[in-house]
């Protein structure tokens, strides 16, 4: 809350003027825990400063926990770096209070349609009577996919996992019943996850001015089915208290039929339950007829009192260019945001058995095939605190899912009007 308090004091004082043409300037270039990958970027660094010698890239490598706090503590001071590496949520709070360049009107038309629609979408803060405000470069993603237990399934009766919400509940009754597993840890109580359930499941979320809609007799249905099965005992009860790292370590365990999570966790599992991951399977992710895909996108953003937001631009367009999330994306855990990149060969199914080749070929193809993605609001933040308080009531059976939804809905449109 204190961060958000003091966002409005970013605009107060004098911005440094542009540099000019020929003058040497130092760019300041802020990732979240990057380091790993210093032989992947720093030659980015260099091809930059070959075809600009005017420029030298000063790389500043910031805890993941830490990026929002430390860019405003820097943002606040005076010292505000040139490009930042930061989400989404936090990077709409700051371009709803003007701290950020529209990426809409700094780039020309020819490298803004080179992203993946969905991920421009996902960079894009749209209010209403506003024009579209694109906050920050998409640069690199994670989709998640259904990873899943061949053994649970089999001895269940199943073949696959399910694809639609109507085979949940099915699912996860002869899962529980027939191996005294569990068929599906749904952590919808997280990071505002039961809305992003809920547009898959096609429900409008907002309206045209803004205001949220989603409190509707099917999106009361839907959590009333994950409220019944909680109550039935056929997901596990910290389903509403834990996070994913919980579903983790119940699949390697073996207690967990299927997960929804990226591809890169299959190395993971190879590492730890080798036996487990003999078994283990990746399907679409689910449900696989929805046009809305879930991801993860991590953007770069260039503050409006950067020193040489020209510059800045232009160095974040060529660090998310298609060449260079194509060599990020090879040695690091992520999807490129860029559409060629995305299909390149190297995110092609495997022509050998390659369980995690599979997987990162199923995460680009449906990312390939998005249509819409999750519409970010000025303070996502305090959205997704108000659903997963009334979510986690819903499912504790201290509120009805009617009644859940109904509040969550009218608190939510309180947070928009004062955000507005």
């Amino acid at each position: 809350m204190l961060l958000i308090l003091l966002i409005p004091m970013l605009f107060t004082g004098c911005t440094k003027p542009p540099s000019k043409p020929t003058e040497r300037i130092t760019l300041e270039f802020w990732t979240l825990q990057l380091d790993t990958f210093k032989s992947t970027l720093e030659p980015m660094f260099l091809e930059y400063e070959r075809a600009h010698p005017n420029v030298r890239i000063h790389w500043v490598d910031v805890p993941f926990s830490e990026g929002p706090k430390r860019t405003l503590t820097a943002m606040l001071s005076g010292h505000t770096p040139d490009v930042v590496n930061l989400n989404p949520d936090f990077s709409a709070i700051l371009a709803n209070r003007n701290a950020l360049t529209n990426m809409n009107t700094a780039l020309p038309e020819s490298v803004k349609s080179t992203y993946l629609p969905v991920a421009w979408q996902g960079a894009t803060l749209t209010r209403p009577g506003q024009a579209p405000l694109a906050f920050g470069l998409p640069w690199y993603i994670t989709s998640s996919v259904t990873i899943y237990n061949k053994a649970l399934l089999r001895n269940a009766g199943f073949a696959q996992p399910p694809t639609r919400f109507a085979e949940l509940s099915d699912f996860a009754d002869q899962i529980h019943r027939k191996t005294g597993q569990y068929g599906l840890m749904p952590v919808i109580a997280e990071n505002g996850n039961f809305l992003k359930e809920l547009k898959k499941q096609g429900i409008p979320l907002y309206n045209a001015k803004g205001q949220a809609i989603f409190a509707t007799p099917q999106a009361m249905e839907i959590l009333a089915t994950y409220v019944d099965m909680y109550k039935q005992g056929w997901v596990p009860a910290e389903a509403i208290t834990e996070s994913h790292q919980s579903a983790v370590g119940r699949f390697q365990a073996g207690t967990l039929a299927s997960l929804s999570i990226g591809p890169n966790f299959l190395k993971i599992v190879k590492e730890n339950a080798p036996n487990i991951y003999k078994e283990t399977d990746v399907a679409p992710q689910f449900p696989q007829t929805s046009p809305y895909k879930d991801f993860s996108l991590m953007v770069l953003v260039v503050p409006v009192k950067s020193a040489h937001p020209k510059e800045a631009v232009d160095f974040a367009a060529f660090i998310t260019n298609a060449k260079n999330q194509l060599a990020l994306a090879q040695v690091a855990p992520v999807l490129p945001s860029i559409t060629a990149a995305l299909n390149d060969p190297y995110f092609a199914p495997a022509q050998a058995p390659d369980l995690m080749a599979e997987g990162r070929a199923i995460s680009a193809k449906q990312l390939l095939g998005a249509t819409a993605a999750y519409q970010i609001q000025p303070n996502q933040n305090a959205i997704n605190d108000i659903i997963n308080h009334y979510v986690q009531l819903a499912m504790l059976g201290k509120i009805s899912p009617e009644n859940a939804l109904r509040q969550a809905q009218t608190e939510i449109n309180a947070t928009l009007e004062l955000d507005s």
